[in-house]
């Protein structure tokens, strides 16, 4: 008993030295999300206001014959420069020849025997007025003379018919412009119906960029409005005024579609089909000072929102009244400092109070 009672004490002894020894460090808490944090600009950069458009045309024209036929002339290629009501090519016009040729033969009979008509029918009526002629006499050469005459308008009529069909074998330019294709040769065989597509032709002179606007921004571009555009990648720039503003959203991209005529001169010829960009930034009355975001960083609806603020590691959420101003950005009107910064992505499944690491 003495002997387990020494035992004891020595066991008793140790598990107090055991508890004087330093404690093991606590388990850490998760670690802090890493964000990305931005600051509100105080100006809009000019590039958040440009939209891509396309420079095109105002006139152009597939040509085609008005009638069946054979090419039998090509008097242009592509490249040439054509004016309005100039001949661009002649299909073979042998059978149409002909049938002017037999139209203007009729005519010239019908107009002879108009003739004959008219001369019997001032001899009647002069016998007439002495009384040698009865009255059936001259009703028979009045009839006769207005048969004569109407087979006249007639054939007048056929000849008209037939040098039309004789004009219908040449393609013509409907307005002065460059040939820009050329889809048959000599010796092709084109049809009035369905029409067989010959030229290309386009009015290199009248040029309009057709863009289109997102429809946060196109309420500041107004018909008659300047600005200038820039072309893709010659960086060569150039003057528009905007002519027409669509009126109708398109549900898909929601832009609007402007047309802006290219005024002034430029320092190397416009080609339709070129890309350009058109700056808005100075249309209007686009004010931009204030404090600007993208709409990213902002959970809004209408003008009331809120925006995760980064505080001393932690965010907090902070009621704030934003107006839109451009595709992509929106103005804080109230709420926020300049030198505060808030989370770029507002959607970030955060609550307040949640430790952030900022990493960009």
């Amino acid at each position: 008993m003495w002997m387990a009672a020494v035992v004891a004490a020595v066991v008793t002894t140790g598990c107090g030295k055991n508890t004087d020894k330093p404690a093991l460090p606590e388990q850490q808490g998760p670690a802090a999300l890493g964000v990305k944090a931005i600051a509100p600009s105080t100006e809009l950069s000019a590039n958040v206001t440009r939209v891509t458009g396309q420079v095109r045309s105002k006139q152009e024209a597939t040509l085609s014959a008005q009638a069946t036929g054979t090419i039998a002339r090509m008097l242009v290629k592509v490249g040439d420069k054509v004016k309005k009501g100039q001949v661009l090519a002649v299909l073979d016009t042998s059978n149409v020849s002909i049938g002017v040729e037999q139209a203007r033969a009729v005519k010239a009979a019908a107009d002879a025997a108009l003739q004959l008509a008219t001369n019997n029918l001032e001899r009647t009526r002069k016998v007439a007025e002495s009384g040698g002629v009865a009255a059936a006499g001259l009703d028979q050469a009045e009839i006769g003379q207005k048969q004569a005459a109407a087979q006249a308008a007639q054939a007048a009529a056929a000849v008209r018919m037939a040098e039309e069909n004789l004009r219908d074998m040449s393609i013509i330019a409907p307005f002065e412009g460059v040939i820009t294709a050329r889809a048959k040769n000599v010796g092709d065989t084109v049809a009035m119906m369905p029409p067989t597509p010959v030229f290309t032709l386009v009015d290199t002179s009248g040029l309009e960029v057709r863009a289109l606007v997102p429809e946060s921004v196109v309420d500041k571009v107004k018909a008659g409005s300047k600005t200038q555009g820039t072309v893709s990648p010659s960086g060569m720039r150039f003057d528009v005024q905007v002519a027409t503003v669509g009126a109708v959203v398109d549900a898909t991209n929601r832009t609007v579609e402007v047309l802006a005529d290219v005024v002034g001169d430029t320092a190397a010829p416009l080609r339709p089909g070129a890309l350009v960009e058109l700056d808005f930034s100075s249309v209007g009355e686009t004010d931009d000072k204030g404090l600007f975001l993208p709409t990213q960083a902002v959970s809004a609806k209408g003008q009331q929102g809120f925006v995760w603020v980064v505080q001393d590691g932690t965010v907090r959420k902070r009621d704030v009244r934003v107006e839109r101003v451009l595709p992509g950005y929106v103005r804080v009107l109230q709420g926020l400092g300049a030198d505060e910064r808030v989370l770029a992505d507002s959607s970030l499944d955060v609550k307040e109070g949640t430790a952030v690491r900022v990493v960009q």
